[in-house]
This record gives structure tokens, sequence and C-alpha cells, in this order.
């Protein structure tokens, strides 16, 4: 089967539809994404390159050219990343071009190469500092905790997209009368794998710049008339107070979920309104470093599987580790490894097809596998993974030491020493959700006269999340409490 940046469909079959409304079908997608090869610098080595990829033809085209020509390896970063977050990406990795929206305000050191279709290209002015070599089948590269700043990147390989993509393909019986509609961020590994699986199927993309909460979505998504609608834990949030039922979409025959936890509630009430309707709900999981499908419930199973992950989606297996708990997967779209450093892009495959994914697990005897916590720092806010030491540390660096970061998927607990200095709530939710795009109400913050510590010195955590914040939960702008 061909992968799917070699766009395999039917020529004269729709592939996009621009925010504009301008169809774009298999052939004249073909040719844009070819004609993208003016746009790059040309060299005979491989390029690495960074792609703010906004929701538009001309970047998905510069995308897929990247991996159909396999001379460049493009990190995918949001469009709106904040810019002290992309000059460090650019000034560890030095890539050799960066394609932007053409409205972006450009970046220090690289100049304009070409511009056209609300892009534009730019390279880089003057020598690089070092010149990154790049591992033969390393295809893409993604950021591996959202928007925190982290220069960690998970680095994929061309077997993997391919494999995840036909994957879900597969086990969503996606075919070329399929529609979806752009309601995650591209840069995003779950909304970039619905691009990648419906060009695979040769299936129909609407590419929406509108927010899934404005009046303009709803009236983009009621004239293209999608037949599947995907989301994080917070979309189904948003999608219960519309009554989604309502709305008008009569071709829609599928919901996806993935990113985090989904209320057991929610599933219920999702579950039940799609069997009364004829759709099929999917609840998913997945991590950037599987690219990122793991598992997902059969919707006949739902029912009496709440709260499951599911089964591994086809091609893939998962275990328990009878040491930890850590659930293992194994399969053709785990990454090839980490970099944190632009030596790490010419590393191999350090994983093996094997991903320790951090997540502690049960299997059920029916072979269905339920999520029991985590073995790291990690949580998800609005269905991007972040890290908390990386928000720690930021916190640190703009106000002053003395912060702790605790919490649970969309619920974010900042602890602060208030006898340090002057520092409200307010101030640090405003700040962190113009730096790390966290929405205010999932931060709740709590001043302490003192941290807990552990017996080495180290903040104990595990107390913090427990015993202080049942403490002072509902009071997250009080006086300060003592562990």
């Amino acid at each position: 089967m061909s992968p799917f940046w070699a766009l395999p469909s039917e020529p004269d079959a729709c592939a996009l539809i621009s925010d504009e409304g301008t169809s774009i079908d298999y052939r004249r997608l073909a040719l844009l994404t070819d004609s993208m090869a003016a746009a790059l610098p040309d060299s005979t080595g491989r390029q690495l390159g960074f792609i703010a990829l906004a929701p538009t033809a001309a970047l998905v085209a510069t995308y897929l050219h990247a991996l159909r020509s396999r001379q460049h390896v493009p990190l995918l970063l949001a469009p709106e990343l904040h810019t002290e977050l992309l000059s460090v990406l650019v000034s560890k990795y030095q890539p050799h071009w960066i394609a932007l929206p053409s409205d972006h305000p450009g970046v220090e050191g690289y100049v304009e190469n070409w511009a056209a279709d609300g892009e534009k290209v730019l390279v880089r002015d003057g020598r690089r500092l070092f010149e990154p070599e790049l591992y033969p089948d390393l295809a893409l590269l993604l950021t591996s905790s959202g928007s925190t700043g982290s220069t960690k990147l998970v680095r994929l390989s061309y077997e993997a997209l391919a494999k995840n993509a036909d994957s879900i393909v597969k086990y969503l019986n996606l075919g070329t009368n399929d529609r979806a509609i752009t309601m995650l961020p591209l840069s995003y590994s779950y909304g970039l794998s619905i691009l990648n699986s419906h060009l695979a199927a040769g299936a129909s993309l609407k590419l929406s710049t509108a927010s899934v909460i404005s009046r303009r979505f709803w009236l983009q998504a009621g004239t293209f008339q999608p037949t599947s609608l995907s989301g994080v834990p917070s979309t189904y949030e948003m999608l219960r107070r519309v009554k989604l039922e309502s709305l008008g979409l009569q071709n829609l025959r599928m919901l996806t979920q993935a990113g985090g936890r989904l209320r057991g509630e929610l599933i219920t009430q999702f579950n039940a309104m799609c069997r009364d309707l004829g759709w099929e709900f999917y609840v998913m999981y997945g991590q950037t470093e599987a690219s990122p499908r793991i598992s997902y419930v059969p919707p006949n199973r739902l029912a009496e599987k709440i709260g499951s992950i599911g089964i591994p989606v086809p091609g893939g297996t998962l275990e328990v580790d009878t040491n930890n708990s850590e659930l293992i997967y194994r399969g053709a779209n785990v990454m090839l490894g980490y970099a944190d450093s632009v030596a790490d892009l010419a590393r191999g495959d350090d994983c093996q097809g094997v991903l320790r994914t951090g997540d502690t697990a049960r299997c059920d005897e029916e072979g269905f596998f339920y999520l029991t916590g985590r073995l790291k720092r990690f949580l998800k806010l609005s269905g991007t993974r972040v890290n908390l030491d990386d928000i720690e540390d930021g916190l640190i660096a703009h106000f002053h030491p003395g912060f702790a970061c605790t919490g649970e998927d969309d619920a974010l607990n900042v602890f602060f020493a208030s006898d340090t200095r002057e520092t409200s709530p307010s101030e640090i939710r405003t700040w962190l959700r113009d730096r790390f795009g966290v929405f205010h109400g999932q931060v709740s913050v709590f001043p302490l006269r003192a941290f807990p510590l552990l017996a080495n010195g180290k903040i104990d955590y595990l107390f913090l999340q427990t015993r202080v914040l049942s403490s002072t939960r509902g009071a997250s702008t009080g006086t300060p409490v003592s562990p």
C-alpha cells in the first residue's frame, strides 16, 4: 500500500477544502505538493526544516513535499508558538529553512526565500554553527511536550507514519466518502493523524481556521457536512453544552476522542446519543511517540468498558510490565527515539518498535486495558501533553524560586511559597495563559508557607497532590497554609 504522502487516491476526488471554501482535488494537491520544491532550498544533502503548520493548503503541501522528497525533515510547530519558544528551538537546532504563514513576523537570522498562497519560506542568513546530520529513515519531528518550551523532540520514521495512518484507516473503516474538519491543530499529533489517515483513505478534509467554540466553525461544518468529528476531553465538554445532536450534521457517522481521559459520565452520554442516532463513538488512546494511535475501544463494547483505553490498534500489541505495572506497546508505528540535541538527529532506531508509555495499567480478562496512573510527571491540558517540570522551570524563571506543580488531566495545580514575595494567583494564571496557552479554568493556585520535603530534601509531590490539595481545594486564592 502506498504511503499517504504519495496521494494514491482518484485524482478527481476532493482532497482538501480551504478555509475560504475552495475545493482542491487530489490531482491539484499533488501538483501543489511538487511545486513546493521551488520554495525550499536545494541541496545535495538532507535538510532540517521547521513548519508552523497552520490549516492552509500551501503549508499542508509543504509538509507532504518534505515527506515525498526524502530530502527534507520537518519539525512541525504550532503557528501561534510563543516567539521566545520558537527562538529557543531555532537556536538549538538551526534549521535550514522555516515555513510560516505569511502574516508571521519572521525569525531573527532568517530571510525570505519564497512567498505565495499565504505562506512564506525563510532560509538561514549566514553560516550555521553546525551542520545537522539526519538519519536516513528520519521523516518527521514533533515536540514531546506541547507548548511548554521543551526542546526535546520525538523522532518518527517514514514507516511509523505510514503504518499508523493505515491502521487508523482500518479500524475506523475510513473510505473515499469520508469527510473530516480540522477541530484540532495539525501540529498536534492527534490532529495530524486525522490529516494523514484521511489522505491515506482518499477522503476529504475541510481546513478551518475557526475556533470550535465559534459560530463560524459550526456554519462551516453545516455547509461541509463532515462524516466525523474528533476532539479531546475539553472538546466533548463543549459539544455537550451546544447539544451536538441538534446542529443539523446529517452526514455524521462517527465521533472520535483521544488526548486524555474523558469523564465516564460523558462517555455514557455520548455513547447513548450515538447509539440513538446511528453513529459510532470511538474512545482512543495514544502518544506522539506512537505516531500517535495505540488503542481504541470498539464502539459495540464501549457501554460495558467505560474507562478502558480498549485494545491495540491493528498491527500493535499491548502488555503490562509485571514489575512496575507500566503499559508497554509494540508496533511499527513506535518512534525511533527522542532528540535532545542536534547530534541526536543522526541517531538510529533506539526503540526497536517498543514503547514504554510511562502510564501504569491493568488488563481485564477479555484483553481490554485500563490506565491506573503515571510513572512520570506528565499530564494533558486540552489534549496537549505537558511536562510539569517545564512549567515549574518557567514559573521560577519568570517570578521567583519556590514553585511546585502537580495535577491531573485538564487540572493543573500550582503551589508557590507565599513568603518569597507578593505574587497573586491571577498573575500566575495570566502568565501561564500567555506563555503556555493554559486556560484560566484549568489552573488552581495555592500559596504555601513551606513545601513538604522528602528525606532527600526534594519536594514531596505526592503529599502536595493529596493531603495539601485536599485541605486547600476551593481556597485557591485564600491565605497561605502550612503542609
